[in-house]
């Protein structure tokens, strides 16, 4: 039987607010089945989603949510994909432009600007998922990264413009920790079965590739040409993937 939109709605909620709150992953899926069979009955029975959770499924989720224990390494794990997500980006990028020298200002920046981010993001989620009607979130989670982008940009701006401590690293070893990086990333997405990083990193470097070494384009406009087409694709998918996800969930 298929979910109504409210009742699909809420379990993707549900599934988001708990994962943002650093609850385990297989917990969390035993709950949202068990309420997702609990909701098949009660729409059979010509009832709403409220019939469930009362009159504020927001409420509903909370309670669920403190009733769950903290999952301290389920918590990191997501927190150590995001990061190595969001630092593969720069860190290829200063290999791409032979760059093997990284200052302490560059290095802490970043982490400060990460921990940030991941904090703001997961608040974000938290927020979204209960929210009530339509939601523009593609809008808002645009903005967010936009803004840490922007972020990223100030801090190679600062970092170009203050003297800072060096950490240099010889050729062999930087590519060295690139290839680890990258294998990383397609462990994780093989396991994770989400590809959207894998791509990501593909339509972003690719083009500069192409564009610098066939064109002969500056580091500097190729790069925005790539984040250009990285920011489309990732908004593509993460649509598409979020239409899956409800299509997934509003099936038994």
């Amino acid at each position: 039987m298929t979910l109504s939109t409210e009742s699909t709605r809420f379990l993707e909620d549900l599934k988001v607010y708990l994962l943002a709150s650093g609850k385990n992953e297989l917990a969390t899926k035993e709950i949202v089945n068990e309420l997702e069979d609990h909701l098949i009955e009660a729409e059979a029975d010509g009832k709403s989603v409220r019939a469930i959770t009362g009159d504020s499924p927001a409420d509903y989720i909370q309670s669920i949510s403190k009733e769950m224990a903290f999952d301290p390494k389920e918590a990191f794990w997501v927190v150590l994909q995001v990061f190595l997500g969001a630092s593969s980006f720069l860190y290829l990028q200063n290999l791409l432009n032979g760059t093997t020298t990284f200052t302490i200002l560059l290095v802490g920046g970043f982490l400060l600007i990460s921990a940030v981010y991941l904090t703001t993001l997961a608040f974000l989620f938290r927020q979204d998922a209960l929210r009530d009607g339509a939601r523009p979130r593609i809008m808002r989670y645009g903005i967010h990264g936009s803004i840490h982008f922007l972020l990223i940009i100030g801090l190679l701006i600062v970092n170009g413009l203050v003297d800072s401590p060096k950490i240099t690293l010889s050729p062999s070893v930087s590519w060295m920790i690139g290839a680890l990086l990258i294998i990383w990333i397609l462990v994780t997405a093989w396991k994770t079965k989400t590809w959207i990083l894998p791509i990501a990193l593909l339509v972003y470097f690719v083009p500069q590739i192409i564009l610098r070494s066939v064109f002969d384009w500056s580091e500097l406009t190729s790069g925005l040409v790539g984040y250009a087409v990285a920011a489309i694709t990732m908004t593509v998918a993460f649509i598409r993937e979020s239409k899956q996800d409800q299509s997934n969930v509003s099936k038994h």
